[in-house]
């Protein structure tokens, strides 16, 4: 036990700062990649006696910090219920974007409501990718990085992804 406390600890010196570089990059929160860092390294004292000589330790923490912070979005994305914009409305404190009625920011808000209802009946794999381009304003090379996907499936998950909302509002606002 006493090596293995050594040998992470020795890793968690020298790539603390690696795994937080890649927790960030993914999540863009410096409060959410530290939890991601502290779970990542969690996972990794773990499965320590599973490193072996051929790996890398950097390539094998990496991929746990990957893999960590993506199932952080996920998460996220399942977890969301209000796609979230500068735009709010409290009911108790009715705080309203300048120059708009309540009637304007209450049908604002059912359709915001209808859009979530309608990407919510992506599969998963759209959502993500539509979420991760639409709400956290990643470029398609950003999305295939952290879901270690092709450039071409970001592409087409997020153009089947808008084909289908499309037809979801032409089905219900042509009627």
């Amino acid at each position: 036990m006493g090596f293995l406390k050594i040998n992470f600890n020795h890793l968690y010196e020298n790539y603390y700062k690696l795994v937080f570089q890649i927790a960030f990059r993914i999540t863009k929160n410096k409060t959410v990649s530290e939890d991601i860092v502290q779970e990542t390294f969690l996972k990794a004292y773990k499965k320590l006696d599973t490193l072996t000589e051929n790996e890398k330790a950097g390539s094998w923490l990496s991929a746990i910090a990957t893999r960590t912070s993506i199932d952080f979005l996920r998460k996220e994305i399942r977890a969301r219920e209000v796609l979230l914009d500068p735009f709010t409305i409290e009911l108790n404190g009715s705080i309203l974007p300048a120059g708009e009625s309540v009637q304007e920011s209450v049908d604002i808000m059912i359709l915001k409501q209808d859009i979530e209802t309608h990407i919510k009946q992506l599969p998963l794999a759209q959502q993500e990718v539509f979420m991760l381009r639409v709400q956290h304003g990643m470029n398609e090379e950003e999305i295939a990085k952290k879901l270690d996907l092709k450039k071409s499936t970001v592409k087409t998950r997020f153009f089947r992804a808008r084909k289908k909302l499309k037809h979801m509002y032409t089905l219900k606002y042509s009627a």
